[in-house]
């Protein structure tokens, strides 16, 4: 199967990688694997919108994929499974990316856990309310898991909204929030939409009825979705009923769990030689996990590892650097160590 979005997206990560990590890298954050360099490797490169995008990319897939790339002459190999990309390679991607862009909305580093819980509640609902509006009770339920129908009992209970509002407060909210959307068609979304005489299609036959590819639908329905909740996230006032639907889908970004008994641990005061000791693990590790405590903390506080001073100078660097490789960094800061940089640039230095 030729799956030449797929290829724009790893050859999009190679570009942003700049040969500093290996191929399999790109595998590990579209999977969205919750290790601790995969979600620093996300934030160093500005590549969070693809943080769990793909997460059935097989690593033979991946293998596949990249020897087509190499064999256009796309890009080359640097070291082993390190990769750039040739000139003819940067043209191939931006004329790729002209051709079908990644959607802006996307978001997989802050929605991955919000979006499928999201789609089964309101697709059950929306099937839900239109039978009842008909009054037709005889229809097999689009959604099979319990918890996802315990939640809609409880919803129609307790939302505040008449059932036979729901139906056109949910058209009206909908329809304000997919208007917003700047580069996808919302027939991604509402193809799919099952009610009453109604059969939603599958995503395969959707992209097949929009004329686009498998890889490329994919990425567009996930950035509707995450175009909702976004929406939803910065103003739910506007959209009272979806955002009754968005609580409890688990938006906020989670620690890895083992990062969670390190910051655990940290908050009592701890240092980081006696929570190493307390944990059984190398102190690399328990580093490890302040920055990732760092990367999701917003009001966590570096400069009891990194002075103020040296924080200025590490950003500096990194501005002037030819690439975010904190090898180079550290030749420009020699005063400082991986552990600080890293924590720097976790904290102050994506978009730098």
């Amino acid at each position: 199967m030729e799956r030449s979005y797929l290829k724009t997206i790893i050859m999009y990560c190679i570009k942003e990688l700049q040969g500093q990590r290996t191929i399999y890298s790109i595998l590990h954050l579209l999977n969205g694997k919750k290790s601790s360099q995969t979600i620093q490797d996300a934030h160093l490169f500005q590549l969070t919108p693809l943080f769990r995008t793909f997460g059935s990319l097989s690593r033979d897939v991946l293998d596949q994929l990249a020897q087509e790339i190499v064999s256009k002459s796309w890009m080359t190999p640097t070291d082993e499974k390190h990769y750039i990309l040739t000139s003819d390679g940067k043209e191939e991607l931006e004329r790729s990316l002209l051709e079908c862009s990644i959607p802006s909305s996307l978001n997989g580093w802050l929605y991955h856990s919000a979006g499928d819980l999201f789609w089964e509640r309101i697709t059950l609902l929306i099937q839900v309310i239109s039978h009842l509006n008909n009054n037709n009770v005889k229809y097999l339920p689009i959604q099979r898991k319990r918890d996802v129908h315990e939640w809609l009992k409880y919803f129609l209970r307790t939302s505040g909204f008449a059932r036979n509002e729901v139906g056109s407060v949910l058209n009206r909210e909908l329809c304000q929030c997919l208007e917003r959307l700047s580069d996808i068609n919302p027939a991604v979304l509402t193809l799919r939409l099952t009610g009453y005489n109604r059969i939603g299609l599958t995503a395969v036959q959707t992209s097949e009825q929009l004329g686009i590819s498998h890889d490329y639908y994919h990425h567009q329905f996930l950035g509707a979705i995450h175009h909702i909740l976004a929406s939803v996230r910065e103003n739910p006032d506007e959209y009272p009923l979806i955002d009754k639907l968005v609580s409890g889908t688990g938006n906020e970004v989670q620690l890895t769990l083992s990062a969670q008994k390190t910051y655990t641990l940290l908050k009592q005061g701890l240092d980081l030689d006696v929570i190493a000791k307390t944990r059984n693990l190398k102190k690399s590790t328990i580093e490890d996990h302040v920055v990732e405590v760092a990367l999701n903390d917003s009001g966590f506080n570096i400069t009891s590892y990194v002075s103020e001073k040296k924080q200025k100078l590490i950003l500096q660097a990194a501005n002037s650097a030819d690439s975010l490789q904190l090898k180079q960094i550290r030749q420009m800061v020699p005063e400082s160590d991986y552990f600080e940089i890293r924590l720097v640039m976790a904290k102050l230095g994506e978009g730098q």
